[in-house]
């Protein structure tokens, strides 16, 4: 097919372009600036609450990745993104004299779900609440009765290509973004012939690297720290991590931050890099099964118990893979230590990826499990320093939760065949330790 031909199959809206059948129901982002940065913003923006200057933006993957994006690029500290369910970074949040804004996009979403009914108990009031969702999930209907501010998302729009909905704009407008603001810096974001043009030569340039079903993408941030780079990690890894194949995002140069003008464009290269590999670009079939396979865990007792470790078949499988990547189940406030774990890796063993679950577990984990298969895998369990955190009207506690994630992550990885490893510890030192470094 020709450049030409795939340009405007796409300025049409073509879904028949793509692999799958989801297609037709997601390419509402190709015409988010119309939607959005006109007079809906204006309006939008002038019934936000806005009693605090502190704002809590509860989400995972594409709920919270475009917040930290707008955020970073603004150098706002205004806005805070909890996007866990360990217990230690929970229970060290204030949720008093805050707005918050709650994401989740399906409307059941697990993490987004038990921190709000955490945070309506422990200080957050009504009146002081946002809930992003789409129109007719549970979520709207719980959020409606509350008597919140409920704004609806794009049905049409999944959630990684969502930062340019309400998904990411809301967020940006309590991160020092005004709307005149946003619509200068997103102007370049209609797509039209030029735009897909760019695209469409950046796309195939990394195709060209394509070797055994999956190449490397660089990324000029680490996705650990930046939220431009994690926000980029998700949206290559979720989209094209499947049926063996995928795009490898890693960082392992000088860090610059990336600007939300290239949002759009970034949407674009991540479908056409689906194409090049025959996958579709809008499904997450390994995302669902953790899903299924943790709500299972949960209804019975989770026990802090590491699986059986063979050490010296973990040192081959890092040593073999064609790229390792560290799982960390820990406070998000050792960004830092775990990127100078990661680096030591890299350096002794080869490329390495690493990021909180279970941030993870909704971005890069889809490219983990359904991505190529010569991955090595090391689940780190942090063991947490708070006491048990209840999930108000649950029988289980956020350290059930966040173990069960873990778990059952670990537990469908080695069902897709992948090598796995999981350690409980203390802190990042003893895995330092444990592997000579």
């Amino acid at each position: 097919m020709s450049n030409s031909e795939i340009i405007q199959r796409i300025l049409k809206g073509d879904p028949s372009l793509f692999e799958g059948s989801t297609a037709k129901n997601s390419l509402g982002w190709l015409r988010h600036p119309e939607t959005y940065l006109g007079r809906w913003l204006d309006d939008i923006a002038a019934k936000l609450p806005r009693r605090y200057s502190k704002t809590i933006l509860l989400g995972v993957g594409g709920s919270a990745g475009p917040g930290l994006f707008f955020a970073e690029a603004s150098g706002s500290s205004a806005l805070s993104v909890l996007d866990t369910s360990n217990p230690d970074s929970i229970s060290s949040t204030d949720f008093s004299n805050a707005t918050v804004i709650a994401a989740s996009k399906s409307g059941n979403t697990i993490e987004t779900l038990s921190l709000l009914s955490f945070a309506l108990a422990n200080g957050l009031k009504v009146e002081d609440l946002i809930v992003i969702t789409d129109k007719g999930t549970t979520f709207s209907k719980y959020a409606n009765d509350l008597g919140c501010l409920v704004i609806d998302g794009d049905e049409n729009t999944g959630g990684r290509f969502s930062a340019l909905s309400p998904f990411g704009l809301i967020p940006a407008l309590y991160a020092g973004w005004t709307p005149e603001s946003l619509r200068s810096a997103l102007s370049d974001s209609y797509v039209n012939e030029s735009v897909v043009t760019k695209a469409v030569a950046e796309a195939a340039i990394h195709a060209a690297d394509v070797n055994f079903g999956h190449a490397y993408f660089q990324l000029q941030a680490d996705p650990i720290i930046s939220g431009g780079a994690m926000w980029l990690e998700q949206l290559v890894a979720e989209t094209t991590g499947k049926q063996d194949r995928g795009f490898i995002p890693v960082f392992e140069s000088e860090s610059n931050k990336y600007s939300v003008s290239e949002i759009q464009h970034f949407h674009l290269v991540a479908s056409l890099l689906a194409w090049h590999l025959g996958v579709d670009p809008f499904n997450q079939p390994n995302v669902e099964a953790v899903k299924t396979a943790f709500v299972k865990l949960l209804e019975s007792d989770v026990p802090w118990t590491s699986q059986p470790v063979n050490y010296e078949e973990m040192q081959h499988n890092l040593r073999s893979a064609t790229y390792r990547t560290l799982q960390v189940y820990g406070p998000l406030n050792i960004g830092n230590e775990l990127c100078h774990l990661q680096s030591r890796i890299q350096n002794s063993y080869g490329r390495t990826t690493a990021n909180f679950g279970p941030r993870y577990l909704h971005s890069t984990g889809q490219l983990h499990k359904g991505g190529p298969k010569n991955v090595a895998a090391l689940q780190i369990v942090i063991r947490p320093k708070s006491k048990p955190i209840a999930i108000p009207g649950k029988t289980y506690s956020f350290h059930d939760l966040h173990m069960a994630q873990a778990t059952s992550d670990f537990q469908t990885m080695i069902s897709c065949g992948r090598h796995v490893s999981q350690l409980i510890v203390d802190d990042l030192d003893e895995v330092a330790e444990v592997l000579g470094l």
